[in-house]
């Protein structure tokens, strides 16, 4: 029985291991798999032929045995068996590690194709990544279909560019399955024979039949061939298929020889995989292409036909024209639908002429979809989109392009109501509605505008100091529509050395060859040694328009770039290449003196701009050959206001001669010209014999050239670019009932054409065959052709003409207008004289006319800087462009030629992957260097509305600025029937000397500085002048010698006094200018404000100062009233700025701002609500909104102080609280969302904190109607949880653990306290929103509201008081005034905001006795940002005595005044100031050149060190906790002497020699920030959010000022508690002496 087992256990086990190889049988064969089938038939055979020899030769099996124990016999037998590894498990089959399972890949199509041409599809497959785990498959199986019925096909598909067709996947079939059956079989059965035939036996088998022999066969794993995964579709015509080798065909390469000049990419890199699969030559027809690589595949469509369609859309409807592919002439009887993805739309054939024009609206995306009489099938995708609306337009310019944070900005609205291209009226009166957006898209100003109907409107305002870079949006509203305008906002940033750029000379003509020197200068004049400057030059051509400079193409193109070093005067020379034509020379300079980042200045040099501009016309742009021509040179008006010289009179750069050049041939001739006639112009008539292009130039004595103009002569010698058509019009403008006369040059002969008028629709058409009766048509040569069209009224303000060909596979059309002349006012502008001094009044006069004859009308002027100009160029467009523009071509002209069909290769078995990328937008600040101005001024005047009387004259004055700069003056003006205009014209401001105060100007008492000042010598030679200096402990009188460009005057080493410094520059006695500068001097130590309170219960009232009492105040309260608006301007004039803080500035603002507004409040308040007042708290809420903005970190999530201290639900449900009281007294509306992504934080951080934060944060975002039912029921459940907690403590305990000017909020939110204010808090919320809360709450609330009675702390009362638990009725005066200026801003702003709540408005009670007055005349009166008044202390000696004229009982004095009073530390906390020299170490490689890196060494410096102006230096602060107490939400003051600044990024450096783990002994290390900083006057500030252990802050400081200065100890505090203040060496009069050269 173990003989007849044998072989169908071996085939058990055989299959058993088949069948975990993991096969899939499931499809049907395909031919590739035949082959294992014939191996498969051999089978029986061959087991036949085996059994035969084994029986015939008798031989005995391996295993048998016929010994006499058969129970040993069988053992023997089957541990032969357990032997035999034929009959174990199977080996692996290997299949993994083979099979191509496939990549996600693209298969497009992108053009059609005529029957005549090689169709092909592209395949993108993934490239290098993937290409060697893909290469197995053998390249990609193509099969190509035939769609019947293509129309209807194409009708039903939803997506013509990427269809929804099912793939047909049946897995590989059996295949390589019957491949590896078949061996293992054959394999295993020859080992079995081998176990049961001997040895001797196999060798007579083998030797009489030698192809048994097993050899090699039985040990060679399966060789599996790679085959598709899917059937053929069904429905369709299958034509061919393939499979073609992807990885060893020809990669597509970009085109040779083509480079993006200018742009910021190039080319993709050819990539292997990236292939076009010819598919071969298909009669007209619809296909369907698959493409498949293991269980991968996509398709796409192929469009085969012999016709090409080009649809011409507009609004209304469409033409289409069909049109041979080879030859261009016109194919009827075609059929042609026009489908908007979800129906036809129209349908029709085409007629005679090819064309079919088809009636309908134009969806934004259409279809045409078509087939010719021979069967070809086409398709065009339309966008159709409209170009221009006849409506009202607005035209919004502000007075200057480009503003810095703080800046006013003045906006004129101008408005016409167009009826059609060239009518209007103006538009009717009304209100615009102006919002002003930040880069983010947040608004940072509303206005209401009256805009009236013929002078428009005008609107004010004042952008945040906080405003960052960026683009800003002026969106407004006109009566239902929206308009837009724009501006730019950038820092102006000086940087730690100045780059001067002198030119030899201020003008250059063409030919001269520009010279300059460049000057690296530290701001304490001394020179940058051995600095490296790159010099970056790009060049663009100039074109002079109407006297005025326009530059010519997209992009300066770049012409060399120097690397240069200057000598050990810090200077360097500078050559240019000469401009043979007139150009824009754009110099980027790019220095570095070896210790810091680059500084980059940017200059432009006109070539030619001093030149006379001219013009060179003729009557006509082209002629016939040999047919006499005139030409004409006139000379424009000079760019000078005030030269009414005519420049060819007058002989500057005479015009000589005249040259052209036939451009086909490059062929020239010359001559000279002529005398100017009596009226200045050169008439000379010339001939051009053979047709072509021409190039005339005229140019003066030396070669300069001075104009240029175009002429084309008719005939065949005359071009076209191959794939192009040229039109050229004889005239650039013409008048109605003119004849238009239009050159049309093919670059071969055409068969046909389409030759039609657009603009709001194809107006007209006709065939170049036939022409029309709209036009008349002449062949002048073979690939040329004469078109006449008459100038109707339609045409105006323009019209286009295009011109359409089909030829061998491409489709060609151009457009050129006709435009019809729109008159515009002609503006002068006339000042009293070319240049002004400083502060000298300017007088303009200014001019308006019309054809010549005087045009009253309303203009609008703008006299800025040049220079902001030259930082941003003008965004708003030209007013006469805006109005009356030549209208946009409203027709899209689109083909069949290039239509997209695509898909991506996903997996039958699973999708593919994929993700988002996102970018991030920065504004840097624009670099400024030192120029000569005093006045921080950019514009100089600005009229809104001038109005010009009946001769068209006005006049205007203005002060010139204490600046030296060119001012450009821009005037725009609009008449009452819409005629416009606009002229821009220069005036200068100018000194011989200038003198300016270079560094500050605020000072401690003692310093001692080195201070320049910088003298302008704007004349080319040297001057000898007499400099003197007096005032503020200066005296001097010196002579100096000032060499052209700026000049650094040293002034004495002195220790400085307060007051006015007088200086001047006197050339031969004469006074040349003269600067004041006012002086300050500060107190060497810190100034902390101390406040008592004084009662005016006796007159005059005793008053006791501290000895060095500074900046003192007194405020005079008597009732709740005046006491908020104390407690609301102590917020607002809070000198610090985290989030919570600026929170906590904002909700007494926007409180502020709305008692303002509102008479009973402004009563109440005892102040007049001027508008000043209302103004500039406007101006404060603003800012601080931006502010607030600004802190947003990740998702619009608050922290304490920005990104850099994490998000908090509850300071980020504060901060959008105070943003929201903000927004609606403001009257900004903002989208619901945008206050629910508070909510969202609240839900995603909110479990992390404590119960007070999560409690207040839900009060907050109830406050501002958010749904917060829910999460106040899980706040209040958490609290019964700690019911037992609260009460451990009797109060007196709890008294005594918390002072009154502790933070309940931030000190201590889970002590009993904390917890019982947040269920009294969460009570009242869940009152307010219907919250459902745990058994016993309520009880619990009453037991926290009777503890937390005989609190006295504001928080608590002003809480009890809005929650109407306090009891007896709330003495908000006497809360109040317990808010003091020491009491943490956020329990401040939080106690306003309850009180308010409690009183819901009501001040009944408020005493109606108005304040007193403080007696004396060292009182000044003053107002704060609430309107209350405020008293100054003015007088020499310190008061001693209140005196209000009489004992008043019931009102106090709030006395504040500045102290710096010696101080010991108060907090455990000790702090160490460190200073690291940084000096530079040079690159050790080639690569770290290129890289650009900055690497250093640092230095520690000792007490007494000098330190050096021009070096970086790391500032680092050490601060080391002395208990095991955690600090939270400290901030570090670190002074700074004057001059000193901290880097606003460290710009990659890497820093070796600094301590810590990680660093020095290592190399260099990168530099990072331990926190982000702050500047404030004369120090700058650092948040601390916790301090548990020893941390090290380090930030990049400069020291540029020398001298020898004193300073005050760095200092720490908790910024809800600043009372308590840990210093530098234990105290605060710890003072340290920095010497500085």
């Amino acid at each position: 029985m173990q003989r007849l087992l044998l072989v169908p256990r071996s085939a058990a086990l055989l299959f058993s291991g088949v069948s975990n190889a993991k096969f899939f049988a499931r499809a049907r064969i395909s031919d590739a798999k035949r082959s294992a089938h014939r191996r498969a038939s051999v089978l029986p055979a061959t087991l036949i032929a085996l059994f035969s020899l084994c029986f015939c030769l008798g031989a005995a099996p391996a295993w048998a045995d016929d010994g006499e124990n058969a129970t040993s016999g069988e053992n023997a037998a089957q541990q032969s068996i357990d032997a035999n590894s034929t009959l174990g498990a199977p080996t692996p089959s290997g299949y993994d590690s083979q099979v191509v399972r496939g990549q996600p890949f693209f298969l497009l199509s992108d053009a059609s194709f005529g029957s005549n041409q090689l169709a092909q599809v592209r395949l993108e497959a993934p490239g290098r990544e993937f290409q060697s785990e893909l290469e197995g498959y053998g390249g990609a199986d193509i099969v190509v279909y035939k769609v019947p019925n293509a129309l209807a096909f194409l009708k039903a598909q939803k997506n013509l560019h990427r269809l929804n067709i099912k793939p047909n996947y049946q897995g590989e079939g059996l295949a390589n399955t019957l491949a590896y059956l078949w061996d293992r079989w054959l394999s295993d059965a020859r080992r079995a024979w081998q176990r049961v035939l001997s040895f001797a036996t196999r060798s007579k088998v083998t030797e009489a039949k030698p192809e048994f022999k097993l050899g090699e066969q039985p040990g060679a794993p399966t060789h599996f061939e790679p085959q598709s995964r899917f059937a053929p579709l069904r429905g369709y015509e299958l034509v061919t298929r393939f499979r073609y080798p992807i990885w060893n065909a020809k990669t597509i390469q970009p085109p040779k020889g083509v480079n993006l000049a200018g742009s910021s990419s190039n080319f993709v890199e050819a990539s292997s995989g990236n292939v076009m699969i010819p598919v071969g030559k298909l009669p007209p027809g619809l296909y369907l292409v698959e493409a498949m690589i293991g269980n991968y595949r996509a398709h796409t469509l192929l469009f085969v036909s012999d016709t090409v369609a080009v649809v011409k859309a507009a609004s209304s409807g469409l033409l289409v024209w069909t049109a041979r592919r080879d030859n261009g002439k016109p194919v009827p009887n075609t059929d042609v639908n026009w489908t908007d993805g979800v129906g036809v739309l129209q349908s029709g054939s085409t007629g005679a002429d090819g064309a079919l024009v088809l009636q309908h609206v134009s969806p934004e995306r259409s279809y045409v979809i078509g087939s010719d009489p021979q069967g070809g099938v086409f398709v065009s995708e339309n966008f159709y989109y409209d170009s221009e609306i006849y409506n009202t337009k607005i035209y919004a310019v502000t007075d200057r392009p480009l503003y810095r944070p703080g800046d006013a900005v003045h906006v004129k609205f101008i408005g016409r109501t167009f009826q059609s291209a060239n009518q209007s009226t103006p538009a009717a009166p009304a209100q615009l509605k102006l919002d002003v957006l930040d880069p983010n898209g947040a608004p940072i100003a509303t206005r209401n505008v009256d805009f009236a109907s013929e002078s428009g409107g005008e609107a004010a305002f004042t952008l945040p100091s906080t405003a960052q870079g960026g683009g800003y949006t002026l969106r407004f509203d006109y009566n239902g529509d929206s308009y837009g305008g724009a501006f730019r906002v950038a820092e102006y940033v000086k940087p730690h050395f100045d780059v001067n750029l002198t030119m030899d000379k201020s003008d250059y003509a063409t030919g001269d060859t520009p010279k300059g020197k460049i000057a690296l200068r530290y701001p304490d004049g001394k020179p940058v040694k051995n600095g490296k400057v790159s010099v970056t030059l790009r060049g663009q051509k100039v074109a002079i328009v109407d006297g005025e400079l326009r530059y010519s193409g997209l992009f300066p193109v770049k012409l060399e770039q120097q690397e240069l070093k200057t000598d050990s005067d810090g200077n360097v020379t500078l050559t240019l290449p000469a401009a043979k034509e007139p150009s824009r020379y754009a110099l980027t300079l790019f220095a570095q003196d070896g210790a810091a980042y680059r500084v980059r200045v940017t200059r432009e040099v006109l070539i030619a701009r001093g030149a006379t501009p001219y013009r060179l016309s003729t009557a006509k742009s082209f002629s016939q050959p040999r047919e006499r021509v005139t030409f004409t040179l006139a000379a424009l008006a000079n760019a000078n206001l005030n030269s009414g010289a005519d420049a060819i009179s007058a002989g500057v750069h005479k015009p000589a001669k005249w040259e052209w050049v036939r451009l086909e041939s490059q062929t020239k001739a010359d001559g000279a010209l002529p005398a100017a006639g009596p009226d200045g112009r050169v008439s000379f008539p010339l001939q051009f014999d053979e047709p072509g292009s021409y190039m005339l130039s005229v140019k003066d004595d030396a070669g300069n050239l001075l104009a240029a103009a175009s002429h084309w002569v008719a005939g065949d010698g005359l071009k076209a670019i191959p794939g192009s058509v040229e039109i050229v019009f004889d005239r650039d403008r013409y008048r109605i009932g003119d004849t238009a006369e239009a050159l049309i040059t093919f670059p071969y002969a055409v068969d046909d054409a389409l030759l039609t008028l657009e603009r709001d629709s194809v107006e007209a058409r006709a065939l170049l065959s036939k022409g029309a009766d709209w036009l008349s048509l002449t062949r002048v040569a073979p690939t040329q052709w004469k078109a006449r069209i008459k100038v109707g009224p339609e045409f105006a303000p323009n019209m286009t003409f295009s011109v359409l060909y089909v030829h061998d596979g491409e489709y060609v059309f151009q457009n050129a207008g006709i435009v019809v002349a729109k008159p515009s006012i002609d503006l002068a502008v006339k000042s009293d004289k070319p240049v002004y001094g400083p502060g000298e009044t300017v007088t303009l006069d200014l001019g308006s006319t019309l054809a010549g004859k005087a045009q009253p009308a309303h203009l609008t002027v703008s006299v800025v800087d040049e220079m902001v100009y030259v930082l941003q160029p003008e965004i708003a467009p030209d007013i006469v462009d805006f109005f009356y523009h030549p209208r946009r071509n409203n027709v899209r002209t689109t083909s069949s030629l290039s239509f997209i069909t695509y898909d991506l290769a996903l997996s039958a078995m699973r999708g593919a992957p994929g993700g988002p990328q996102r970018g991030q937008y920065n504004e840097r600040g624009v670099k400024v260097l030192e120029r000569p101005r005093r006045d921080d001024i950019d514009t100089a005047a600005w009229q809104a509305d001038l109005q010009t009387d009946a001769s068209g004259h006005a006049r205007m004055t203005f002060r010139m600025p204490d600046a030296l700069a060119r001012w450009r003056i821009t005037v725009r003006a609009i008449s009452a029937d819409g005629t416009v205009g606009q002229r821009t014209a220069y005036v200068r401001s100018d000194k011989p000397l200038y003198l300016k105060w270079s560094g500050p100007a605020s000072f401690r008492s003692g310093d001692q500085p080195s201070i320049d000042m910088l003298a302008f010598n704007q004349g080319a030679s040297d001057v000898d002048a007499q400099w003197t200096v007096n005032g503020a402990g200066l005296a001097l009188d010196r002579k100096v010698t000032l060499k052209p460009g700026a000049n650094y005057l040293a002034l004495p080493r002195v220790a400085l006094t307060p007051g006015l410094v007088d200086a001047s520059l006197r050339v031969n006695g004469k006074e040349m200018d003269r600067l004041q500068t006012s002086v300050s001097l500060g107190a060497p130590g810190w100034l902390d404000l101390r406040e008592i309170p004084v009662p005016l219960d006796a007159n005059p009232k005793p008053l006791a100062l501290a000895p060095d009492a500074q900046d003192v105040r007194v405020r005079l309260v008597s009732n709740s009233t005046s006491q908020f608006a104390r407690v609301a301007d102590d917020l607002i004039a809070y000198p610090y700025g985290c989030a919570e803080q600026t929170s906590s500035r904002l909700i007494p603002l926007a409180l502020a701002h709305d008692a303002l507004g509102h008479d009973a409040d402004v009563t109440a308040l005892g102040v007049a609500a001027s508008q000043s007042t209302t103004q500039g708290l406007e101006a404060r809420l603003r800012n601080q909104r931006q502010r607030l903005a600004l802190l947003a970190g990740i998702n619009g999530a608050f922290g304490w102080w920005g990104d850099t201290t994490g998000g908090s639900a509850f300071i980020t449900a504060y901060a959008y609280y105070a943003d929201w009281l903000a927004s609606r007294s403001l009257g900004i509306t903002l989208p619901d969302s945008n206050w629910q992504h508070a909510l969202d934080i609240y839900r995603d951080n909110g479990a992390k904190e404590p119960l007070l934060h999560r409690a207040l944060a839900l009060w907050l975002l109830q406050q501002m109607g958010l749904p917060v039912a829910t999460p106040v029921s899980g706040v209040a459940g958490q609290l019964a949880q700690q019911a037992s907690s609260m009460f451990d403590q009797d109060a007196k305990a709890m008294r005594d653990a918390y002072g009154m000017e502790d933070s309940l909020v931030f000190a201590a939110p889970d002590s009993p306290r904390g917890l019982q204010a947040a269920v009294v808090l969460t009570a009242y919320t869940a009152r307010a929103t219907n919250a459902s809360l745990p058994e016993g709450f309520s009880a619990l609330a009453a037991r926290a509201r009777a503890s937390l009675m005989t609190n006295p702390t504001p928080l608590i009362q002003s809480l009890l008081a809005m929650a109407g638990d306090a009891g007896t009725p709330v003495d908000a005066s006497a809360v109040l005034a317990q808010s003091s200026a020491s009491y943490p801003t956020v329990d401040r702003a939080l106690t306003l905001l309850w009180l308010r709540k409690a009183m819901a408005g009501s001040r009944a009670g408020d005493a109606a006795q108005p304040l007193p007055a403080l007696q004396g005349n060292d009182w000044a009166r003053t107002t704060t940002p609430t309107g209350a008044t405020l008293w100054k202390w003015t007088g020499a000696a310190l008061p001693t005595s209140l005196d209000v004229g009489g004992a008043r009982p019931d009102v106090s004095a709030l006395v504040s005044y500045r102290s710096r009073a010696a101080q010991a530390s108060r907090l455990p906390v000790k702090i160490g100031r460190t200073l690291y020299r940084l000096d530079p170490i040079a690159p050790s490689s080639d690569a770290e050149k290129q890289a650009g890196r900055f690497t250093f060494e640092a230095h520690r410096m000792k007490a007494g060190d000098t330190i050096d102006s021009n070096a970086l230096y790391v500032d680092e602060v050490t601060l080391t906790p002395q208990d095991r107490s955690a600090l939270h939400y400290g901030l570090l003051d670190v002074p700074l002497p004057p001059g000193g600044s901290v880097e606003a990024t460290s710009w990659g450096v890497s820093i070796a020699g600094l301590p810590g783990a990680g660093e020095g002994g290592s190399g260099p290390q990168p530099f990072a920030r331990a926190a982000s900083y702050e500047m404030g006057e004369l120090s700058y500030h650092q948040p601390v959010p916790l301090l548990d252990r020893p941390v090290a802050l380090r930030q990049l400081v400069r020291f540029a000022l020398p001298g020898t200065f004193t300073m005050p100890p760095a200092r720490y505090f908790r910024m809800y508690q600043p009372e308590q203040k840990a210093y530098e060496g234990g105290r605060s009069d710890r003072m340290v002496t920095l010497r500085i050269e």
